[in-house]
């Protein structure tokens, strides 16, 4: 007589609403970090003497620390799921993901900008080599920490992932497009409870950063939003949607939004050319989705 191994039980999967819970929570947990960072960062600035760039790193250090340490937990202790299941691959994976995702963006921004360039729209003058480099470096490790990582492991990398467990793929994508367009909810109420704690201003419960049209702000969310998932979807890769979020980031501060900004390239955008943004992502998700759909072809 032979003995047999005792089989083991399987783990029952998760409920639909269980899984959209668990969705909800790195919602929350992202829109916490994001709000209470701001009012955190300004007042340990001021004690510690930080400038604006200063600042924004401490920000952007208690954001990316907090939310991937949380996202790590959840994804690991909860879910029972290795790092890949987010698209957090092998390095050789990452690399070419990321690649993936500065090349289709950037090349997409400068189909769009060049020939808005030439027609007038946008003049781009003097450059100051060294202050452009300190710009793009900074730029890029801030934001990194700040909204690149922290965004893509909450939203195209745990909650798409969470919601496509036991849901069809656009259920998850329209679910997770709506947390994505939502987030300054959780954002604002956490920065103005956090500001009222350390004796600052609060703005209130905003759908979009104060000064911003709210309809303006969520219709480029859902933009921006659909072109993410749609990169994280070609590839697999959680680094393709790093890469365009970063690269998004960078060519709206450097050609849009650099009044303020010392980033050592002088350039004038007219009012209407904030138009070309949302151009150059819908490029990026149009590649994107393409690429998907040429790749699901057997």
């Amino acid at each position: 007589m032979t003995a047999t191994s005792p089989v083991k039980p399987q783990t029952p999967l998760p409920t639909r609403r269980s899984l959209a819970w668990r969705a909800l929570a790195a919602w929350v947990a992202m829109g916490l970090a994001l709000g209470a960072a701001g009012p955190v960062s300004t007042a340990l600035g001021e004690q510690l003497g930080l400038g604006r760039t200063g600042r924004q790193a401490l920000a952007a250090l208690i954001v990316g620390t907090a939310v991937t340490a949380f996202i790590l937990w959840l994804n690991g202790r909860v879910d029972r799921r290795p790092l890949a299941a987010l698209g957090l691959g092998p390095a050789g994976d990452a690399a070419r993901g990321f690649a993936m995702g500065a090349i289709v963006t950037g090349g997409a921004a400068v189909l769009v900008i060049t020939p808005a360039a030439l027609a007038g729209w946008i003049e781009f003058g003097a450059v100051d080599g060294g202050d452009l480099a300190r710009f793009l470096i900074l730029n890029a490790l801030i934001a990194f920490g700040l909204e690149a990582l922290p965004e893509e492991l909450v939203f195209r990398g745990y909650a798409f992932t969470t919601l496509r467990r036991r849901g069809a793929r656009t259920a998850a994508f329209l679910g997770t497009l709506l947390l994505f367009c939502l987030i300054m909810v959780p954002t604002s109420a956490a920065a103005s409870l956090t500001a009222l704690a350390l004796g600052q201003e609060p703005d209130g419960l905003l759908l979009a950063p104060a000064g911003t049209d709210p309809v303006t702000y969520v219709i480029l969310l859902a933009c921006f939003g659909t072109a993410l998932l749609a990169a994280r979807i070609a590839t697999g890769s959680l680094w393709t949607s790093i890469a365009l979020h970063l690269v998004f980031l960078t060519v709206n501060r450097l050609v849009f939004a650099n009044d303020g900004r010392d980033t050592g390239w002088n350039v004038e955008a007219a009012p209407d050319a904030a138009v070309l943004v949302l151009a150059y992502v819908l490029l990026t998700a149009a590649v994107f989705g393409l690429l998907a759909r040429v790749r699901r072809r057997p």
